[in-house]
């Protein structure tokens, strides 16, 4: 029997701020992309440089509205969930081509920059409460990075 996995756990920064939109039937979906850093040594100069990564995400639903409505550019945010491939065609512009994009699964707000007023925090609070997610929320079901790491965020 053949075994197969498709997960991917990034840990990044919103390269932008996040845009909800939401399907005719009422569920919300939003696009992000998250950069990722890593720090290298060059083997001959010994110099140490820094590589960027882009990845593409796509959260549905409470986790998409709960990341649009209290993160901005520059945030940090964990997320995991399979790799999709999807093919598009823009009937506007005639382009078409294939987008490889995590689908978020489980996601944890790690950081937020900069205080969202006291208004913000209130009804951002109430909702969050209403629906039961908060901070550091998993989702169907599925284990914090805290309770597999050990340690606490």
């Amino acid at each position: 029997m053949q075994l197969y996995l498709n997960e991917m756990t990034v840990l990044g920064v919103l390269l932008a701020d996040p845009c909800l939109r939401y399907f005719p039937d009422g569920t919300a979906v939003l696009r992000i992309t998250l950069e990722t850093r890593s720090s290298q040594r060059d083997q001959y100069s010994n110099d140490i440089f820094t590589c960027s990564e882009h990845h593409d995400a796509v959260l549905y639903g409470v986790q998409a509205e709960q990341v649009a409505w209290s993160m901005r550019r520059g945030d940090s945010l964990w997320l995991r969930g399979p790799l999709q491939r999807r093919r598009f065609r823009d009937d506007l512009t005639g382009r078409s081509g294939t987008i490889c994009e995590i689908e978020a699964t489980q996601i944890r707000i790690i950081s937020v920059k900069e205080s969202r007023g006291p208004y913000m925090s209130v009804v951002l609070a109430g909702w969050l409460a209403g629906h039961n997610v908060h901070y550091g929320a998993t989702f169907n079901g599925l284990p914090s990075p805290d309770s597999m790491s050990g340690g606490s965020a």
